[in-house]
């Protein structure tokens, strides 16, 4: 399962075309994956999406694992949307792309952990965002 989360960096995002397609991206995940997601039945992850901007910037490239929930299973994957992304140059590609590889790097730290996590249920939400992103 997937939760995206969103983290721009400043209110010259408001309307632009990355806010616009990841908030397109969060709706798609919410109405695509189980309802109960979050009830420590199974693993699930939440890419959250860093856009720079005038007042915040990633403070790495690429992905961060964060937070990991026992409770939740859940685990935070933080991704650095790099500048040329941002400006608007390839977003629904880097949207696909981005969440293939935290769902790779999430069924790594899970069965770390030994913990199953159903890729195939997060590429169904991948594909129906790429869908709708196109």
């Amino acid at each position: 399962m997937i939760a995206i989360g969103v983290e721009t960096g400043g209110p010259e995002h408001k309307g632009s075309a990355i806010r616009e397609a990841l908030v397109m991206a969060m709706g798609v995940a919410m109405r695509v994956r189980d309802k109960n997601y979050n009830d420590g039945s199974e693993t699930w992850i939440n890419p959250i999406f860093i856009v720079p901007g005038s007042l915040l910037n990633p403070d790495f490239e690429g992905y961060k694992l964060g937070h990991f929930s026992k409770k939740e299973k859940g685990l935070v994957i933080q991704i650095a949307v790099p500048q040329t992304v941002a400006n608007g140059e390839n977003i629904n590609s880097f949207i696909g792309n981005s969440l293939r590889e935290a769902v790779r790097l999430a069924a790594t730290r899970f069965q770390s952990k030994k913990l199953s996590f159903s890729s195939l249920k997060a590429e169904k939400i991948i594909l129906s965002i790429e869908a709708q992103l196109s």
